[in-house]
């Protein structure tokens, strides 16, 4: 009953702050909030080679969610998913694209609204050179390879601190080509960077992806702990927000976004 009392009195505190007009409402650092993210991820988001903008279909969203209450953001390139963290983490940075929800992630950024998109992570292999693979524990036959800071659900992270079988590259490229060399067997990453980023190398059909799926979760936009836009109006605005994103809309943007990293990419010389 005291749950339930607690739940109702949350819902309507929401409730209350999604009816304050965010247009005319006092915002921090004088209405810009700055935001950084992955920059190797896509067509979620990324950083094309040697520039600093990112791009990428949580990158419009949020723009485009913001531009609504006449609120700039302001993208931050800081060049690894390790460092990004970091700089939400201590409150430096407000936002961070598009990180899965965790129970460590929890400590420390707000999870308030819902996921954008959801995601398939999964383990990618050379041609023919398959393996069985129905548990966790089979992937301890062989050495894996990840980007670095890159969580798979608290129950596989959890699996990966106790085992240590992953070696762990700044970028999902340099992870493809270390199973290429035999220095692994495997890459564990998201379904649609994965095959970004074989197509970028030139690499379409190398590799292919075993049937079952390491996790399907959400991708999220959360805001620091640290940030003066952690405030529960904020908060109750994005819940909103988010929740009105339609599977159609997701789908354009996905399509838009891939065909931009195929064009970017189209002349771009790798050895296979």
């Amino acid at each position: 009953m005291k749950k339930l009392l607690i739940l109702s009195s949350l819902f309507i505190s929401l409730s209350v702050y999604a009816e304050i007009d965010l247009k005319k409402a006092s915002l921090p650092n004088e209405r810009v909030i700055k935001v950084t993210g992955h920059p190797d991820y896509p067509p979620v988001i990324w950083a094309k080679r040697g520039e600093k903008k990112l791009k990428g279909i949580s990158v419009e969203l949020i723009e485009k969610i913001f531009k609504e209450i006449n609120v700039k953001v302001e993208f931050i390139n800081v060049e690894t998913w390790g460092r990004a963290q970091e700089e939400v983490k201590a409150g430096r940075i407000d936002m961070l694209l598009p990180p899965y929800k965790t129970e460590d992630r929890l400590a420390l950024y707000n999870y308030s609204a819902e996921a954008f998109m959801q995601d398939e992570t999964v383990v990618f292999v050379k041609k023919g050179k398959e393996f069985k693979f129905e548990t966790f524990e089979d992937l301890l036959k062989y050495p894996g390879v990840a980007i670095i800071n890159d969580s798979f659900g608290t129950k596989f992270d959890e699996f990966d601190k106790t085992n240590r079988n992953i070696t762990r590259l700044p970028t999902t490229e340099q992870c493809f080509r270390f199973v290429d060399k035999d220095r692994a067997r495997y890459l564990i990453a998201g379904t649609n960077s994965g095959l970004s980023t074989m197509t970028k190398m030139g690499w379409e059909g190398k590799f292919v992806i075993l049937p079952k799926s390491i996790i399907v979760t959400g991708l999220y936009a959360p805001i620091s702990l640290k940030s003066p836009w952690n405030r529960p109006e904020i908060n109750a605005f994005l819940k909103k927000k988010f929740a009105e994103i339609k599977p159609s809309e997701m789908k354009e943007l996905e399509k838009k976004y891939l065909a931009i990293f195929k064009a970017e990419n189209a002349n771009v010389k790798q050895t296979r």
